[in-house]
């Protein structure tokens, strides 16, 4: 299967494994990158409990995916370039402007919603990232501590 295969058969209650956990997908959202100049996909992942803070995001364009969970944390703004969590130390790597173009499934993000996000990479670990964003409208947090993905990492249970 290829990235591309995998967004195509994704979409509101889609059962998959993420590494042999069961998720269920809540939305898909299309996300606009400004910046970068292309489109990337992400959906709402739920899990077995009902929390739905997980992630899953593909850029088909380099077909590269990843997945996140949500997480807290008060970093101090502006955000610096080399930041420490878990002790662990992360260097910033990219900066994005997202906006939604096209959201399907439960109401999370709505189209045209923007969205800031700030990168940044495991210095011991590059599979390891955290992704810290910001809600254009709202200014309210979602920050990702995601890992890289391979496409056999995931799988459709049943669509």
């Amino acid at each position: 299967m290829t990235h591309k295969e995998l967004v195509d058969q994704l979409e509101q209650g889609t059962k998959i494994t993420v590494k042999g956990t069961l998720y269920t997908v809540k939305q898909h959202i299309v996300w606009m990158q400004h910046r970068a100049g292309y489109p990337y996909d992400k959906w709402v992942l739920v899990d077995a409990d009902g929390y739905d803070g997980y992630r899953l995001f593909i850029e088909v364009t380099k077909s590269a995916m990843g997945f996140g969970k949500i997480f807290r944390h008060d970093f101090v703004e502006p955000l610096p370039e080399t930041l420490e969590f878990e002790g662990k130390k992360y260097k910033r790597t990219w900066d994005e402007f997202c906006t939604v173009k096209q959201a399907e499934g439960e109401e999370i993000y709505k189209e045209g919603e923007g969205e800031v996000w700030w990168d940044y990479v495991a210095e011991d670990n590059n599979q390891e990232c955290l992704s810290l964003g910001r809600s254009w409208e709202t200014w309210e947090r979602e920050d990702l501590k995601t890992l890289s993905l391979e496409l056999e990492d995931v799988q459709i249970v049943e669509r």
